[in-house]
């Protein structure tokens, strides 16, 4: 499994207890509220706050848990001095936030469960939709330059033709789709230059009128329009995320990494529309939880 090393800082003395201080939103997504309510379930000393300083303030050892991109900025703006897993962040945001966050802020262990799959089981399921050798074009900015290499081994692995290009800082991503004429399929990568709430939906109609399949990171842009996307259940990320909870408060420094348990969502109406026949090799490729 892929994974980047990003965990930062010295481990503790001693070993700190299991048991966790999350941070979420006051309004919370639907997957924060499905997440916490794991955590709960999995430790049941849990206990949450939306206040960054009241968290960090609080005595004695914990396991600080970040759930969202907002949550780990303001938990490293406070100064969290204990270990944090950040959770429902991607690799891009994750990245971002502590790069922008002073080095006193990061004395602590650091790690991730990124909210997105890894590009190599992104390409094994593009290999097993296709059924042979297609080009899988990619856009990319400077928010998510980090994982071309990730991108371009993933496709060799499984002896795929990648055509990566570049968006500059304002270029609209709909126009930079025109560079990927030669293209059999998209790859979507979460990256809030290209992906956003505002012209998702714009995106992807652009895709569907050029004929061009997406291959997306999460299962709500299936849902969305994509044609189909590896991803991982709350389940399936609280099994990696206790293993990573238990090995921060036992001193250790798990590297930020991408889920290591993940199935594969279709969107049945897009495929069909697109004439794209996705056989059960496709449709059962996943890492169950152990």
């Amino acid at each position: 499994m892929l994974a980047l090393t990003m965990c930062l800082g010295v481990p503790a003395a001693s070993a700190a207890p299991a048991v966790l201080r999350v941070l979420m939103a006051d309004q919370p997504t639907p997957a924060a509220r499905e997440t916490l309510a794991a955590l709960i379930r999995r430790f049941p000393s849990t206990t949450t706050d939306t206040d960054a300083r009241r968290l960090v303030a609080r005595p004695g050892a914990a396991v600080h848990v970040a759930l969202g991109a907002d949550a780990l900025k303001a938990l490293l703006e406070a100064g969290s001095n204990s270990p944090l897993l950040s959770l429902l962040s991607s690799s891009e945001s994750f990245r971002a936030t502590v790069a922008a966050a002073s080095a006193e802020r990061r004395r602590a262990p650091l790690c991730a469960v990124y909210a997105e799959a890894a590009p190599a089981q992104q390409m094994k399921l593009i290999r097993l939709i296709f059924r042979r050798q297609v080009r899988v074009g990619v856009l990319l900015t400077e928010n998510t330059a980090h994982i071309e290499p990730l991108i371009r081994s993933a496709a060799r692995s499984v002896d795929l033709d990648v055509d990566i290009q570049r968006m500059e800082r304002g270029d609209n991503p709909i126009r930079a789709l025109n560079r990927l004429a030669s293209a059999n399929v998209l790859l979507a990568v979460p990256d809030r230059a290209i992906f956003s709430q505002e012209n998702v939906q714009s995106l992807l109609e652009a895709t569907y009128r050029r004929g061009l399949p997406v291959v997306g990171f999460s299962s709500a842009l299936v849902r969305a329009g994509t044609l189909a996307s590896v991803y991982s259940t709350v389940d399936e990320v609280m099994a990696q995320a206790s293993m990573l909870i238990e090995e921060l408060a036992n001193g250790q420094q798990p590297d930020a990494q991408y889920p290591i348990y993940w199935r594969v969502a279709v969107n049945e109406s897009v495929a069909r529309s697109m004439n794209i026949p996705i056989d059960d090799d496709a449709r059962g490729f996943a890492s169950p939880v152990r």
